[in-house]
């Protein structure tokens, strides 16, 4: 049982790394399109990203949990994006 503990906080810990390198890179994506005047949201941009996710889980449980997962980290990102400077203030053109 210690074992497979120390293999999921090994997993943890790699999550985490991940995810604050997904939060970097969320904020250059962020300073880019505040740069250029676009939009923090590209909702096709996200659902085709959702679709992908699904499609590449073997079950319709771990498909649904991934999407949980995606939305969230795509949720997060957009909050770093919206909290710089330059996006503060900008509203998104409606949909």
């Amino acid at each position: 049982m210690e074992l497979y503990r120390k293999e999921m906080d090994r997993i943890d810990a790699e999550l985490l790394k991940l995810f604050l390198e997904r939060m970097e890179t969320a904020e250059k994506i962020g300073t880019y399109k505040a740069s250029r005047g676009m939009p923090v949201l590209d909702a096709r941009r996200e659902q085709e990203k959702i679709d992908s996710v699904r499609a590449a889980m073997p079950t319709p449980f771990l498909a649904d949990g991934a999407e949980r997962i995606i939305r969230l980290l795509m949720e997060l990102s957009r909050m770093e994006q919206e909290a710089l400077p330059d996006q503060k203030g900008r509203e998104e053109p409606s949909l």
